[in-house]
């Protein structure tokens, strides 16, 4: 492996350095006896095995040992600083690809390559539960990224009413099946994606079982009935497969995930918090508890406009490529996070307490 430094720039502070790599974080290195500075000047301009390093440092009067030269370079490349020339890729001839490895460079290291997370995401199978305002702000991103086979299940036709914030569809797709729809809108935008179409309405955990096999991630927004959290999170539970949940109630976007094996899952949420319709809550205090009693009474109403629906698709879309790559953790895997569209788009984390007892997800 050739050890190089991505992109930076640095100055001297003091006993110490500034080093700046990502424009929104600055970092702070201490070298009062310049050896840090020498090191991340070979790097920038002498790429080379760790055995070359060390020779081009003693070169320049810096003896260092096998391991002092180890532990400093696992210093850096904690930072996401380092990389393996010959295994970047080239961003300039990315074409289609030059954002997305720009992006997956800031997470890059000696272990995975910005390519390594590019490979990924391209190797990866998505299914994609309901294609209206969340499922087709979500597609959109996944064409984007690449994904290399998506596919779509709903079982709805193009309406007026979608029109507003579903922009797969055009009014002249009014009444065309939305699956049809949203895979030529997907091939159309990027042709290598291997776009599979499911026209079916789901009625229980059965009915998406035999979809899964190959499956890297789920992602829901699919609204078929007052059991389909449930019911997903029960097949996905069962066959492994990570799932991501988004959508609005009220004023107010929600997101979720479940890590099976990992993480709490939707009926553990359910059995400590209730489902909203009567369901036993033991975690919530008495006025929560009336006020989710009362809210069952209210006429549910879709009020998501395509504002709302672009920022909780691309929330959700975040978390599946969280876990399509691995470049950061899942971060809402047994927690949702609630986003107060009436209250500045404020958000809030909240998880879910793990039950040891839950029906579908305990050992």
């Amino acid at each position: 492996m050739r050890i190089g430094l991505k992109q930076c720039a640095w100055e001297r502070s003091g006993d110490g350095l500034l080093l700046v790599c990502d424009p929104s974080r600055a970092i702070e290195l201490g070298d009062p006896e310049g050896q840090v500075e020498r090191l991340l000047t070979v790097l920038r301009d002498h790429p080379g095995t760790a055995g070359e390093l060390r020779a081009a440092l003693a070169a320049d009067g810096v003896e260092v040992t096998p391991d002092e030269l180890a532990d400093a370079l696992a210093a850096l490349d904690g930072l996401r600083i380092l990389c393996d020339p010959d295994r970047s890729a080239d961003r300039e001839s990315a074409g289609r690809d030059f954002s997305n490895l720009a992006f997956f460079d800031l997470f890059a290291s000696l272990e995975r390559s910005d390519a390594d997370l590019l490979a990924r995401v391209r190797g990866a199978h998505v299914l994609q539960l309901g294609a209206g305002g969340l499922g087709s702000n979500v597609l959109q991103s996944l064409a984007g990224l690449g994904v290399g086979r998506i596919t779509i299940l709903d079982d709805d036709v193009v309406e007026p009413r979608n029109l507003a914030r579903q922009f797969l569809y055009r009014e002249a797709d009014l009444g065309t099946p939305k699956v049809e729809r949203a895979a030529a809108w997907v091939r159309a935008a990027n042709p290598a994606i291997d776009v599979r179409t499911v026209r079916r309405w789901i009625g229980g955990p059965a009915d998406l079982a035999d979809l899964l096999p190959g499956v890297d991630v789920v992602v829901s927004g699919i609204d078929q009935g007052e059991h389909i959290d449930a019911w997903v999170n029960a097949a996905c539970v069962a066959a492994g497969v990570p799932h991501v949940r988004g959508g609005m109630t009220g004023s107010q976007l929600i997101y979720y995930s479940v890590d099976p094996g990992r993480s709490a899952c939707v009926a553990c949420r359910v059995r400590a918090y209730g489902d909203g319709r009567g369901a036993e809550a033991t975690a919530l205090a008495p006025a929560a508890v009336t006020a989710q009693r009362l809210s069952a009474r209210v006429p549910s109403l879709n009020r998501a406009n395509g504002p709302a629906a672009a920022l909780v698709g691309s929330l959700v879309a975040f978390e599946a490529l969280r876990y399509l790559t691995g470049y950061e953790p899942p971060y809402v895997a047994g927690a949702e996070v609630l986003i107060d569209i009436a209250g500045g788009c404020t958000q809030r984390r909240e998880a879910w307490p793990r039950d040891p007892a839950c029906p579908v997800c305990a050992p």
